[in-house]
């Protein structure tokens, strides 16, 4: 039979209906796999617009906590270190959190200062997805508030005038801590 005349019969169309059909039913079998780590976060610091990236080496979490640590150039070229990101809960993750901070290094510091908030803080943090499924944790959220300069050993603050302003929507995609 030639090409044709295989085509003519019909048996071509009816072969590629069934193997369409088929990779339907197998694409129904195969469960969904979860995206893999990273992520991003948009928004303002200190009233300039950033986009940020999640650092998946650095970023994880627990059945009871989260840490994403978020990086960009732009980060540098203000003398700011990698942003950080982590909260605590009891119970299901649904920003009822009994702690929360965010922190960005100062870079050429000397004593070594960060910017800092937590929840005591009047931080804000927001879950608006979250999802966890074969050791990976789906999670969008906002986070804003004011940050202030601080030493990072003890958390002195000499300059409660020296603040922060951040305002950001992320979304991750994080491994579980091993």
């Amino acid at each position: 039979m030639t090409y044709d005349n295989f085509k003519e019969s019909g048996v071509l169309t009816t072969m590629l209906r069934s193997a369409i059909a088929a990779f339907g039913f197998l694409s129904l079998a195969v469960p969904v796999m979860a995206a893999g780590p990273g992520g991003a976060a948009s928004g303002t610091i200190a009233g300039e617009e950033i986009e940020l990236s999640v650092w998946t080496e650095q970023s994880d979490f627990t059945s009871s906590s989260f840490s994403i640590y978020f990086r960009a150039p732009a980060l540098r070229e203000r003398g700011l270190g990698n942003l950080s990101l982590g909260a605590e809960w009891i119970g299901d993750l649904d920003s009822d959190f009994f702690s929360a901070e965010i922190d960005i290094p100062i870079l050429d510091t000397d004593p070594y200062r960060i910017y800092r908030a937590d929840l005591d803080d009047e931080l804000s943090l927001t879950i608006t997805s979250a999802s966890h499924q074969g050791g990976v944790l789906a999670i969008a959220g906002q986070v804003q508030g004011v940050l202030t300069s601080m030493d990072r050993i003890a958390l002195r603050n000499p300059d409660p005038d020296d603040t922060l302003n951040v305002s950001l929507t992320f979304e991750a995609v994080l491994s579980e801590l091993q």
